[in-house]
């Protein structure tokens, strides 16, 4: 080979190598800068983790986390209710105070006949001035009128027990003092609530409120007025009376509302805020800080509801740290990374 040729090769295969290492370098610089510049680390995820968010994105979606806080949770039992009509309190205390009228009217007339009698009795001792037909006219009368008292005094007696037999000794005075309470209930302002366990149920206490859940969902709170005078038929336990706001027609009579009331027995776990919490597919999700840009989904069980969030055991560890603010847009980063066709860790079957 003559030595031009051979310099024309070595020349060539040099700048062909140098093409090569360029070409390998702006391509690794350029996933670099993809990466930089999306906040969103592709095919990259370390074991576990669903997302990667840089914290300059998270700075800029409003992604915040915190600690789980530990907690004891007692232990709930399902009570079955339903809303009572107030028709049958209110034609009781109808009753009630009718007999009360009649007994405060036969009293008035037999204080009249008494009277009538002691006057008509000194006038026919005093020299017969009045006669003795008179006299006992008035004794009829009186005896007339005690009768009608007795017979009122009774009626009265019968609509008390009736209230008490149906509702109670509670609402007995709430009838017989016509308090507050059964004005609130018979403006429907109130509504009363009859709550069931089941007989195999125990309870720690009775609570003092409970919060009941109506079919339009949402909580109202109730607090007790006293223990049921009979049971649900188709439950068959221990059967309790507590009394609601109405709120507009939330709790009409004859709905079917249940309520959670504490029952034996307490376990540990976390309290999960509701703001931590995103839907997919019908189940709830939050998203575990696993280092300052990942994240992992985990599915939150719902079946243990509490006051702005829910209870959770089994699930997390000490220390664990959710996302309270931004989980929606972790879930839309994780939307964008499958469609892409990114890389994703574990709840990508979903």
């Amino acid at each position: 080979m003559r030595p031009r040729s051979k310099r024309f090769f070595a020349v060539s295969f040099i700048f062909i190598f140098i093409l090569a290492v360029l070409a390998v370098f702006f391509l690794l610089s350029g996933e670099k800068k993809k990466e930089e510049d999306g906040g969103i680390t592709k095919n990259t995820l370390p074991p576990g983790y669903t997302v990667t968010v840089s914290v300059e994105s998270q700075n800029a979606g409003g992604i915040m986390a915190e600690t789980l806080k530990p907690g004891l949770y007692q232990n709930r039992v399902t009570a079955y209710g339903e809303v009572l009509s107030p028709e049958g309190l209110v034609s009781s205390y109808k009753n009630y105070i009718s007999a009360r009228s009649l007994v405060d009217k036969a009293g008035a007339q037999l204080k009249a006949s008494e009277k009538e009698y002691a006057r008509l009795k000194v006038l026919n001792a005093d020299a017969k001035n009045v006669s003795d037909r008179q006299l006992q006219a008035a004794a009829a009368r009186l005896a007339s009128d005690e009768a009608d008292e007795a017979g009122a005094l009774g009626a009265l007696r019968s609509a008390k027990n009736v209230i008490g037999i149906n509702w109670g000794t509670t609402l007995l005075k709430w009838v017989l003092g016509y308090t507050a309470s059964l004005q609130r209930v018979i403006e429907v302002k109130d509504a009363l609530v009859q709550l069931t366990l089941p007989s195999a149920s125990s309870l720690t206490g009775i609570p003092a409120q409970v919060w009941i859940e109506p079919p339009s969902g949402g909580l109202v709170p109730a607090r007790f007025v006293s223990r049921a005078i009979s049971t649900a038929p188709n439950i068959q336990g221990i059967s309790f009376i507590y009394v609601a706001p109405a709120l507009s027609g939330r709790l009409v009579p004859g709905m079917n509302v249940t309520a959670q009331m504490p029952s034996a027995g307490a376990q540990n776990g976390f309290f999960v805020p509701a703001s931590a919490v995103v839907w997919l597919q019908d189940r709830a999700w939050v998203y575990v800080k696993e280092s300052r840009t990942g994240f992992s989904r985990v599915e939150l069980p719902t079946t243990t509801p509490v006051s702005n969030g829910y209870f959770a055991t089994g699930v997390f560890s000490a220390g664990d740290r959710i996302v309270i603010k931004g989980a929606q847009a972790l879930l839309s980063a994780e939307s964008t990374l499958k469609s892409a066709g990114g890389g994703g860790g574990e709840g990508d079957d979903d």
